[in-house]
């Protein structure tokens, strides 16, 4: 079986370090990709997920507050992918925010859960174990 596949959608270098860290030591085998900037993701899902005879199950970590394109401007745009695309993600939206993003959540049924930041050991282990629900943090 392929080693699972990570991605991480976030402008903040800082965070991407945190996650990239947090992802290794977790799955010392997972395939991890980081991208700053959100266009350059979808332009990498567009190019390597397309390949319908190739099965990439990925976690996505998307972050919501960006400055070139938030994270619901990302999932616009992600969900006009075919469905072959879509369905080998699963998405958790990451913030250091607080608020209450259950409008949201019923809007966007891509969306696995919600995860404060950073990203630690604990929601991973979640992650892997089943879906965590929309009011995780």
């Amino acid at each position: 079986m392929d080693n699972q596949h990570y991605m991480v959608v976030d402008d903040d270098s800082t965070n991407n370090m945190i996650c990239e860290f947090t992802i290794k030591r977790f799955d010392k085998e997972g395939n991890i990709k980081i991208f700053s900037v959100p266009e350059e993701a979808l332009s990498f899902i567009a190019q390597e997920y397309k390949l319908e005879n190739r099965k990439q199950p990925t976690i996505l970590f998307l972050d919501i507050n960006m400055p070139t394109m938030s994270g619901w401007e990302f999932l616009d745009e992600f969900l006009k992918f075919n469905e072959g695309v879509r369905n080998q993600f699963n998405i958790y939206m990451l913030s250091s925010s607080i608020e209450d993003f259950k409008e949201e959540a019923e809007i966007y049924s891509a969306i696995k859960g919600f995860i404060s930041k950073p990203l630690k050991m604990n929601k991973l282990e979640e992650i892997k174990n089943g879906p965590l629900n929309s009011s995780t943090c």
